[in-house]
């Protein structure tokens, strides 16, 4: 049975989410989600919720965040990320479990939905052209290898940025 509850907690100064991340292309386009609080770009996805299918809650989020009704093409991977809060996580020792998905190609259109973050806060969807996300501020780092060389077979990644 799912809750609507997300699989995070935080203990201390530790903090801990299962998520999952939709990597969405269109042409020399990749969307990516922005925080006017955090300052980053990130993946499109968010918690997965406890007793939910990972597979599900990528298609939800995505939902949630675009407005765009997108197909699953392929998981990609697992990213063990490792990083010190910044923004809304400011001084927390964080450890994500992030199940990337690439979805089926999308139309590039702007996103007008209201999308906001676990903590209530504003993000906004955005389309960065592939050849220039090195120039971008993008968490984890694994997301711009994703987007430029989705990988041919499943594959886990440790982003370390402690």
């Amino acid at each position: 049975m799912q809750g609507n509850t997300d699989c995070c907690f935080c203990s201390g100064n530790d903090w801990f989410r299962y998520r999952v991340g939709a990597i969405i292309i269109s042409g020399e386009y990749a969307l990516f989600a922005y925080s006017e609080v955090d300052k980053y770009y990130y993946s499109v996805g968010g918690g997965v919720h406890v007793g939910e299918h990972s597979r599900d809650a990528v298609l939800r989020e995505t939902m949630e965040e675009t407005g765009l009704e997108l197909e699953i093409e392929r998981p990609l991977c697992i990213v063990e990320n490792f990083f010190y809060g910044t923004g809304s996580l400011d001084g927390l020792n964080c450890h994500a479990l992030e199940l990337y998905y690439l979805m089926k190609p999308a139309e590039k259109k702007e996103i007008t939905v209201s999308s906001f973050t676990a903590n209530g806060m504003v993000e906004k969807m955005r389309w960065l052209p592939i050849s220039r996300l090195d120039d971008y501020d993008i968490r984890p780092k694994t997301a711009v290898r994703l987007a430029k060389e989705p990988p041919v077979g499943f594959e886990v990644f440790v982003n370390e940025e402690r």
